[in-house]
């Protein structure tokens, strides 16, 4: 303890006592936190965990998911010599535009349209099909940035 009970030199101590200090700051620390938590359940700071929900990672995707592949080879500036997907029914790059305008045309207006092309892809012909996925009136163009994983 940190109390002296008399003997020694039977003069005045200079030594402060610091138990009483710690008493009164043990006592300041638990009435903070008592105040911090009863504001804080009134305030409704309090953390909500999140509710767990089943796992739809394997889940097929939507029917009415519109994904836009462009696959090589592309040679630069030739739109026509590419490979283009809606989904998974190849598109003549000449018949794109028209093909685009009528799926655009049949689905709500604020679907989304996903759209991806492989690396080999020269950024030309990819501008040039977004710049048509636009034209057709889609107003939401997702940029996929991995490849999609192909269905079998």
């Amino acid at each position: 303890m940190a109390m002296q009970v008399g003997g020694g030199k039977g003069g005045p101590m200079s030594d402060i006592n610091v138990t009483p200090f710690i008493d009164v700051c043990l006592v300041i620390l638990i009435i903070f936190m008592i105040v911090v938590t009863l504001t804080m359940v009134q305030l409704g700071f309090l953390s909500k965990l999140p509710q767990t929900k089943t796992d739809t990672s394997n889940a097929p995707p939507p029917e009415d998911q519109i994904v836009i592949r462009v696959l090589p080879p592309c040679r630069f500036g030739e739109l026509k010599s590419c490979q283009i997907y809606i989904n998974k029914d190849f598109v003549h790059p000449s018949a794109f535009g028209d093909e685009i305008k009528k799926i655009v045309s049949s689905r709500p207006r604020d679907q989304i349209i996903f759209f991806t092309a492989e690396d080999e892809v020269n950024y030309e012909n990819a501008m040039k099909v977004l710049d048509m996925i636009k034209a057709a009136g889609a107003t939401n163009i997702g940029v996929l940035t991995e490849q999609v994983a192909a269905e079998e």
